[in-house]
């Protein structure tokens, strides 16, 4: 029998309809305890004088190939906490906290280039193999890119996820352009700020487990009088674990475009299909600028796509990693 479905499709780019509340996930499936409860350690290295925490899968061999998780803005090293233990039958596994982020320390200033070396020096600390892999997300991405730039010739690739590289001449300072970014607001208690957690780009998620675990571990107690970076913190209660004037003053810099496509080590483009950050015009011209570096989409995803599609996602990273191991990227 024949049937027709008149529901329009999803363009690309294009985000889905808002979920109804029943299509969202609460319970926990199997498959994400079993990942939660994987054996990892939680490691710390000091860069440029700042502490910064990463979580570690292993089976230690630091011979083994392995690949780094990097976060997007305001984010932390838990968001891979589900995806890293879906690889660890091939890799070692490490994902980061950025400084001014998650469980990291907060700095007095913040730079590109500071990032990038939090990135490339936990990369190298971390045992993942002769040459590690970089995964980066969303602002992550551009500091990772930032990495790649500064420690291309020691690693085995860079896999960029859903951040787009403005052409030459096209102006994109996100932070420079933008207003200043206010403190963090105070929360009496841990449940009234939970309630708060929001995605940003703000999105559904059918993963709604994933959000409800992700959240509290955004969070963090503070003291009155408890000094931060640049913070003292003016009351007790419940704030956001990331320090917000890291964006303040933050220059990106124009020369992406010539970074990525010099790159010393292989380089890849993942997006969300659904993804307001993905375009056909933009994914063309990064095949233009780069030819030989894969662009690709994940369906059913948005700008967040480990958290909208975990499975696929670590699919296409472990892809990823296996074509430049086939090809003896990773030393």
């Amino acid at each position: 029998m024949n049937t027709t479905c008149n529901a329009a499709p999803i363009r690309p780019g294009e985000a889905p309809a808002s979920l109804p509340s029943e299509d969202v996930i609460r319970h926990r499936p199997l498959w994400f305890r079993e990942a939660l409860a994987a054996p990892h350690e939680s490691r710390r290295l000091t860069v440029d004088g700042a502490s910064i925490h990463y979580l570690y899968w292993g089976n230690g061999d630091t011979n083994r190939p392995g690949l780094l998780f990097v976060h997007g803005n305001g984010a932390h090293a838990h968001w891979f906490h589900f995806i890293a233990p879906l690889l660890t039958e091939h890799y070692n596994v490490a994902s980061m906290d950025l400084g001014g982020m998650g469980d990291s320390d907060w700095r007095m200033n913040y730079s590109r280039d500071t990032f990038a070396r939090e990135i490339g020096e936990v990369a190298l600390a971390a045992g993942l193999g002769p040459k590690p892999v970089i995964v980066g997300h969303s602002f992550g991405a551009f500091v990772s890119l930032m990495a790649a730039h500064q420690y291309g010739d020691r690693l085995g690739g860079l896999l960029l996820c859903d951040y787009t590289i403005p052409r030459p001449g096209e102006r994109r300072e996100w932070f420079l352009d933008g207003p200043e970014r206010k403190p963090t607001r105070i929360y009496k208690s841990l449940e009234e700020a939970k309630a708060r957690f929001r995605l940003a780009p703000l999105q559904d998620c059918a993963n709604g487990f994933i959000l409800d675990y992700i959240g509290p571990l955004s969070l963090r107690a503070v003291t009155k009088g408890e000094t931060r970076g640049k913070r003292t913190f003016e009351e007790t209660g419940w704030t956001w674990k990331f320090d917000p004037s890291i964006f303040n003053g933050l220059a990106m810099g124009s020369d992406h475009a010539e970074i990525y496509r010099d790159l010393a080590c292989p380089g890849a483009m993942m997006f969300g299909l659904a993804s307001k950050d993905y375009e056909r015009e933009k994914a063309d011209y990064l095949r233009e600028l780069a030819p030989e570096k894969p662009v690709f989409t994940v369906p059913g995803a948005q700008h967040h796509i480990m958290l909208d599609q975990p499975h696929a996602f670590a699919t296409a990273v472990g892809s990823v990693m296996a074509g430049w191991r086939a090809e003896g990227a990773l030393g």
